[in-house]
């Protein structure tokens, strides 16, 4: 998989990533048209999320092996727990409410205060750890290409290219194709 991150073209990742939330839409919409639930709208939410975040798993790993400086490596140890965070998250919520929940604020809602309680922090973490993702690949990204240390000025563009991938994608993928030559 790692090979397949790094020497990918732009376009096939676009591709790829467009085409599978272009289906699970698609499928989304069906499944509200025929059974009016959303059954397994947590299991597309879910496969795409492991397909995204293990793009920057594997750019991270990959691109580590290119810096020379060891002092300068992202320590990859921890991040596979970030990645699982959020995926296990999105597969507990969508069990724990499998229709989603309404909040209203007249005070009307679908869901037990105890749960929003327990969700909010939770919800809050999931998106810490893929910030923290999206951090590390930028960083990782920034230093195989100058061989030296960086803040987060160095780098702030790959991470908001990796933050909004649709268009990042078109711009970073030659980069890292080139990084990983």
């Amino acid at each position: 998989m790692e090979k397949f991150f790094l020497k990918a073209k732009h376009w096939q990742l676009f591709l790829i990533f467009f085409c599978l939330m272009f289906v699970f839409q698609v499928s989304f919409f069906i499944q509200i048209a025929v059974n009016k639930s959303i059954d397994f709208f947590g299991l597309q939410t879910t496969v795409f999320l492991i397909s995204f975040l293990s793009w920057f798993y594997f750019l991270t790993l990959g691109l580590n092996k290119k810096i020379e400086n060891e002092n300068l490596k992202t320590n990859s140890k921890y991040l596979l727990l970030y990645i699982l965070f959020p995926v296990l998250y999105i597969l507990i919520v969508f069990t724990i409410f499998p229709n989603g929940f309404n909040i209203s604020t007249q005070g009307e809602t679908d869901a037990n205060p105890l749960w929003l309680l327990i969700i909010f922090p939770i919800h809050l973490f999931s998106m810490f750890c893929i910030f923290y993702l999206m951090y590390k690949t930028a960083k990782t990204i920034k230093i195989a290409e100058i061989q030296k240390p960086v803040k987060f000025v160095d780098f702030a563009g790959e991470f908001f290219l990796l933050w909004f991938f649709p268009i990042g994608i078109w711009f970073l993928q030659p980069k890292i194709n080139k990084l990983a030559e």
